[in-house]
């Protein structure tokens, strides 16, 4: 599915794009699409998920609405197809980008019950960022042994609001 130096060149030109001013929410509309385009061929075509949507995912993951857009997406239907992505990104990402989507998968894994796995995947977030803020909050929560549940309830919160501030409507 992807080549680690065509993603790497891919990563380094999709970087390469500064946007400040009106080109935010451009930028952050195409992310969370790219993000909607990855899940749509993980779930039904992976053998056409290619570097260059893999390096705008990584790269617009790094964008906190994009990244909570994207920890949104999980619902009961789909858990254990995102669970799967987001473990399968982790696998892909080089150094640099790998905090994100550690931390989406971690909060998946432990909305599955998985919270070994969960607080396996926020090591590997700590060791690409020390200090990524999104790491060190769900530590707090799943040393706190914060229901599951909870991050169900979160989201049917949160998620239609940044899909609001994206577009103008939820999704």
């Amino acid at each position: 599915m992807t080549n680690n130096l065509l993603l790497e060149d891919q990563l380094s030109k999709i970087t390469a794009i500064n946007y400040e001013g009106d080109e935010v929410l451009k930028q952050q509309r195409l992310g969370a699409v790219a993000v909607n385009e990855l899940v749509a061929r993980f779930t039904t075509t992976p053998e056409k998920i290619d570097d260059e949507l893999v390096a705008v995912v990584l790269v617009r993951l790094k964008d906190l609405q994009v990244r909570d857009y994207a920890m949104g997406l999980t619902n009961n239907e789909n858990i254990d197809q995102l669970f799967n992505l987001w473990h399968w990104l982790i696998g892909v990402a080089p150094i640099g980008h790998i905090a994100p989507v550690a931390c989406i998968f971690a909060a998946c894994a432990y909305e599955s019950g998985e919270a070994d796995l969960a607080n396996k995947a926020l090591d590997k977030a700590f060791i690409d960022e020390a200090n990524y803020p999104l790491a060190i909050l769900l530590r707090r929560v799943f040393f706190a042994n914060w229901p599951a549940e909870h991050f169900a309830a979160m989201r049917a919160q949160l998620h239609p609001k940044i899909c609001a501030q994206l577009f103008g409507s939820s999704i």
